[in-house]
């Protein structure tokens, strides 16, 4: 159950507004982001899904940069599962996995330790690291803690990950709103209006083609904006815009890092049926074939064929895996632009509109 401190009501109406989520921590791509959605504070309304920090390159540089945009009371954010990072400070987690968690992953509390000069290893006092960061980080963990779950109003719902109850926004569970892997890969729950939600990079949505993009999914009448950022090489943060409240007419914008080069020449994309994307839920494989730098492969779940690169190839519990790799290659024209993940021999992983999928090397440009 949650109490009226964790709702935020707004009518959209007669406004302009843009949602975005999981920025993980990337706080340069959020201001080219907003930048390229041509926000303006104190006439948009902006909503951030959670997940504002963790996994990425400057978690506390976004988490002031958020606190400072939250300043303008057109800016509503809510808190997603990775934004109750002080809970790694606490007893109840196991030291070891503290400990590994916070040495092998980028987190807001190893910035804040590191600003404050103090290591973390089997020798330290998490006790007393708690008290020095909540100390001198007060502002910071109050904004985190006092973060609503659900931002409503007339015709959309907005939440991290999941939703159960629109009549009655109270009933939720909160642990759900949080984190629900769930919600949208194995739930067939609908809505009676818009329900825009974060959580889940929406790369997974597809065993066909993957696309970091936005995906409706219209039968559902669920908004999926989670584009990857922070998580995987090919991710992107977007942007949803929606005017006047008609979420049947959204538009879409999103940025990364990736370098662009031009098409030359026009290429053929991969037929729909001999499409596949490899999901890391299901990212278990069997090698048929080694040809240089790639393997023919079956996925074991679909059956499907695909070529990868060796170096996706993982051992897990002693059985092939590879995930985020791809049979397909992309439609392309000559004059269009691509962005590239990663270059092989004859070939390039590339992303074109959030779409993942291989160009020839011999159709793109020189650089």
């Amino acid at each position: 159950m949650l109490d009226r401190s964790q709702l935020r009501i707004q009518d959209l109406h007669s406004h302009r507004a843009l949602f975005i989520s999981d920025i993980h921590g990337e706080k340069d791509l959020l201001e080219a982001l907003l930048k390229k959605a041509d926000y303006v504070p104190g006439k948009d309304f902006l909503f951030l899904l959670g997940d504002l920090i963790e996994k990425g390159s400057a978690s506390l540089e976004t988490l002031r940069l958020v606190m400072t945009l939250a300043r303008n009371e057109r800016v509503i954010v809510l808190k997603g599962n990775n934004d109750e990072a002080e809970q790694l400070l606490e007893d109840k987690i196991p030291l070891p996995m503290k400990l590994s968690y916070l040495r092998t992953r980028r987190s807001l509390i190893s910035e804040m330790a590191r600003k404050q000069g103090m290591t973390m290893d089997e020798k330290t006092d998490f006790q007393a690291l708690r008290q020095r960061l909540t100390g001198a980080y007060a502002a910071e963990f109050a904004f985190l803690q006092e973060l609503p779950l659900i931002a409503a109003g007339p015709g959309y719902a907005a939440v991290h990950s999941s939703i159960q109850d629109l009549q009655h926004l109270l009933n939720n569970d909160p642990r759900l709103i949080l984190k629900d892997n769930d919600f949208l890969l194995k739930s067939a729950v609908g809505f009676p209006f818009p329900v825009i939600v974060g959580h889940m990079p929406t790369v997974a949505l597809s065993d066909r083609q993957g696309n970091c993009g936005v995906h409706f999914l219209k039968d559902r009448n669920i908004l999926a904006i989670d584009g990857g950022c922070g998580m995987h090489a090919h991710g992107q943060l977007n942007a949803l815009i929606v005017h006047n409240g008609d979420f049947q007419q959204f538009q879409t914008v999103s940025v990364d890092r990736l370098p662009r080069r031009r098409v030359v020449a026009d290429q053929a994309g991969t037929p729909k049926d001999q499409q596949v994307f490899v999901r890391y839920f299901e990212s278990e494989i069997e090698v048929l074939k080694e040809a240089g730098e790639f393997l023919r492969v079956r996925h074991q779940r679909t059956h499907r064929l695909l070529e990868i690169p060796r170096s996706a190839l993982r051992m897990i519990d002693g059985k092939p895996h590879c995930f985020n790799s791809t049979s397909c290659w992309l439609s392309l024209r000559q004059g269009q632009e691509v962005a590239v993940i990663q270059t092989f021999a004859d070939r390039s992983f590339c992303k074109r509109n959030g779409q993942l999928g291989w160009v020839a090397n011999a159709v793109l440009d020189i650089r």
